[in-house]
């Protein structure tokens, strides 16, 4: 089959007549993938009449290696070969040799119908014949057709080169034939034969599948398509392609025959098909949205008709809607073509396009709502799943009743999780954790309850009770754990900006939200009114003595703070900080002396303020290094900070962060000793 010759043996040779753009852009362009290029040959065999068609390719494999700019033949081959009425070299002159001409509309033998079947024919455009382009250099055409006769059927056999066809002049292109053109054959049927590849990749045999059957819905149950896979040594047995399956919620099902599109002029147009929630998200491409069919082949395929972002339930819609919508006009003998070009979507500017999009939109809806249960199921599921709940509180508890309602309040909070997060292990984690630290009280507050029951109708037993105070002490253990893990994770955001000094105002905004770092016995509750009329009164007072102002913080401030407040068991802590590895010098010491000064002369012309601190006040100063010069700066310093009227209490950074984390490590320790006695 593969010899040629130069010219053809009776009846004239082939020409084909094609613009350079139409080749590139019809061929090359819109046909990049094996599966589409297949899709198109096997469509050409439906449209003559085939009952069977058997794909012979090498599957897993590169066509072609490529390698400096430069591609190498690995000289694999893809044969697709079908069983229908074929073609004679008259006709394929007349017919297969002209591109772009609508078959629908053309007189003879063949137009909208199938010659012999009466099929609504696929064909339209007259451009499938060039798809292979995509892929391959070289197309064989090898077809024997006619009425037959003695001899059997005529044969027609040519080769189309891309290199030879692709060319400035827009002038006819003689083409090469193939050494049984004009011949007989005792079996009608054509033959496709592509060789000499781009570098292109066929998908393994199940992928494959997965595309051809995704592209091809046939009402008929007389075509049948095999593929065979060339790969190795031997060729594979046939393997036919089936229908799409996907698992999918039957409760969200709708069925399309009973739902038409109905037009702006009153009229309407029939669909069949349904359309559904699937099971699980999207693992596939070729399972992805829903997909459009006309005459049984795809023309589009949509997850959310073209919807607008932000309507409701659509992470779910564009994640989980499947189905197969049917609408043969969409592709109309005599009405507008409403395909694109490359038969991959449907053009949904239209006027039949937006009614479609329309009609969609209410069925998206429809199903949004029917699915929310299902849906939560889903989610739930695999919070399950991905948390590892169940795993995680008996590790931690020890208890089977808070177990059990840890699992139960996971299923809870997992239906509402946010879907798209669930593959985020940080969220899992996060909520995890939330539910872990509220599993305890709940599950005491169910002991509770139920113990109350009982003693009202009978003398509860030593036991019932030991249960009450054992789950009593898990619960209060699990609230201090999730107090220490959070002040461990700020201690080791503290010791990061340690380690990569920023800006002091940094520093100063994490202490002003976490005060508990200059002393752990700080709770909020110590953040009292007491505080703020402090603050307003000495920002007043310090204005009016000295004619500047000062800046102290509670919380957070805008503004650069000069000091930081809290108020601890009654003595009032005034925390100044120097950024990591600076040193404490003469000027910043005479600037802290007059703080000293201003603080001293406040507390003793306020009486009432200064009585809300009847332990009196302290400064905490944390900077790393001292440099003081000159005896008299020497000998303040003393005074204030190792005197016996000392006011300054100064850490540095390590100092001040490794107290923390003793104090806190310690406590975690405690908690993980008294949950594995638990145990």
């Amino acid at each position: 089959m593969a010899s040629e010759n130069k010219q053809s043996m009776g009846g004239g040779g082939y020409e084909l007549r094609i613009s350079r753009l139409t080749i590139d852009k019809l061929g090359v362009k819109l046909y990049d993938k094996a599966s589409a290029v297949v899709a198109e040959l096997i469509a050409n065999a439906y449209d003559a009449d085939a009952e069977n068609v058997t794909v012979n390719l090498p599957l897993n494999v590169q066509l072609a290696s490529q390698a400096g700019g430069k591609l190498k033949d690995l000289k694999f081959e893809i044969v697709v070969r079908d069983d229908g009425h074929g073609m004679t070299p008259d006709e394929a002159r007349a017919y297969f040799l002209t591109v772009g001409a609508d078959r629908r509309r053309r007189n003879g033998v063949d137009g909208a119908r199938s010659r012999e079947k009466k099929r609504p024919v696929i064909g339209r455009k007259g451009i499938g014949k060039l798809a292979p382009f995509g892929i391959c250099k070289r197309i064989e055409v090898w077809s024997a057709g006619g009425t037959g006769g003695p001899r059997g059927y005529r044969i027609t056999h040519f080769f189309m080169d891309f290199d030879a066809i692709v060319q400035d002049e827009e002038k006819p292109i003689p083409l090469a034939v193939g050494a049984d053109d004009n011949k007989f054959s005792d079996r009608r049927g054509t033959t496709i034969r592509l060789t000499n590849f781009l570098a292109k990749r066929v998908p393994d045999l199940e992928t494959f599948l997965r595309q051809l059957a995704a592209r091809f819905v046939f009402a008929t149950p007389d075509f049948r398509i095999a593929v065979v896979d060339t790969s190795g040594a031997d060729p594979a047995p046939p393997v036919a392609v089936d229908p799409l399956s996907i698992p999918v919620y039957e409760e969200t099902r709708v069925d399309l025959s009973t739902r038409p599109v109905h037009l702006e002029n009153g009229k309407t147009v029939p669909v069949s098909g349904w359309m559904a929630m699937a099971r699980s998200s999207y693992k596939h491409e070729e399972m992805t949205g829903v997909r459009i069919y006309a005459r049984g082949k795809i023309v589009g395929t949509t997850r959310d008709f073209n919807q607008p972002a932000g309507f409701t339930g659509e992470f779910a819609m564009r994640s989980y809607l499947v189905g197969e919508v049917h609408a043969e006009w969409l592709d109309l003998d005599d009405g507008e073509d409403l395909v694109r070009t490359d038969r991959q979507d449907i053009l949904w500017d239209s006027d039949y396009g937006q009614e479609l999009r329309r009609w969609g939109s209410e069925i998206i809806r429809e199903i949004a709502k029917i699915s929310k249960a299902p849906r939560r199921e889903r989610v739930r599921d695999t919070f399950l799943k991905n948390s590892k709940i169940e795993l995680k509180a008996k590790q931690r508890f020890g208890d089977r009743e808070i177990v059990d309602v840890a699992v139960d309040l996971a299923k809870s909070f997992g239906g509402f999780a946010a879907e798209d997060e669930l593959g985020d292990e940080d969220y899992v984690n996060d909520l995890t954790d939330i539910i872990l630290s509220v599993a305890p009280h709940r599950a005491l507050m169910e002991a509770f309850r139920e113990f109350s029951s009982e003693a009202t109708k009978r003398e509860v037993t030593i036991s019932e009770m030991t249960d009450i105070f054992d789950k009593a002490q898990i619960a209060e253990l699990a609230s201090y754990a999730q107090v220490a893990a959070q002040r461990v994770m700020v201690i080791n955001q503290l010791q990061d900006l340690i380690s990569n000094p920023v800006d002091e105002h940094e520093y100063q905004a994490l202490l002003s939200t976490a005060n508990w770092l200059i002393e752990p016995s700080w709770t909020v509750i110590s953040q009292n009114q007491s505080l703020k009329t402090f603050k307003i009164a000495f920002e007043v007072f310090y204005k009016q003595k000295y004619k500047k102002d000062v800046v102290l913080a509670i919380t957070h401030e805008t503004k650069r703070p000069d000091f930081t407040l809290m108020s601890i068991d009654g003595l009032l802590h005034i925390v100044e900080i120097k950024k990591p590895n600076y040193d404490f010098g003469n000027d910043d010491l005479e600037r802290l002396l007059n703080y000293v000064e201003a603080f001293t002369a406040f507390f003793e012309a306020n009486a009432e303020v200064s009585a809300e601190f009847p332990r009196g006040w302290t400064i905490d100063l944390i900077v790393d290094g001292v440099r003081i010069t000159g005896n008299q700066p020497k000998y303040a310093w003393k005074q204030i900070s190792d005197g016996p009227s000392r006011v300054v209490n100064r850490r540095s950074w390590w100092d001040f962060l490794n107290h923390a984390r003793k104090v806190h490590e310690q406590f975690l320790s405690i908690h993980d000793a008294g949950r594995a006695r638990k145990k």
